[in-house]
């Protein structure tokens, strides 16, 4: 299985693989020494045969959720180690 992600990955990285002929595409992936079902499913460029055989995930999905906004502003009070709320100390020059 590295194998095939590896060569994935390197596909991903060089655009100009992506060019290959199809007799060098070919002699890629048979160089890769992988199983048959993996090989024939890159050959063949088969999403589906290659998740298959890889043992992959068909789809996944993710959620990203923003952080809360740690900074509270001017004015307004701070918590201490304890919870409590304690005001900004406020400096005035006379």
């Amino acid at each position: 299985m590295s194998n095939v992600i590896q060569f994935l990955e390197s596909m991903g990285k060089d655009a100009s693989l992506g060019n290959m002929s199809q007799e060098e595409y070919t002699a890629s992936v048979k160089a890769l020494g992988i199983d048959d079902q993996a090989q024939h499913a890159l050959l063949n460029r088969d999403q589906n045969a290659l998740n298959d055989s890889i043992g992959a995930y068909k789809k996944m999905m993710m959620i990203l959720v923003p952080a809360e906004d740690d900074d509270q502003g001017e004015g307004k009070g701070k918590e201490d180690d304890d919870g409590d709320k304690k005001q900004d100390e406020q400096i005035s020059a006379n």
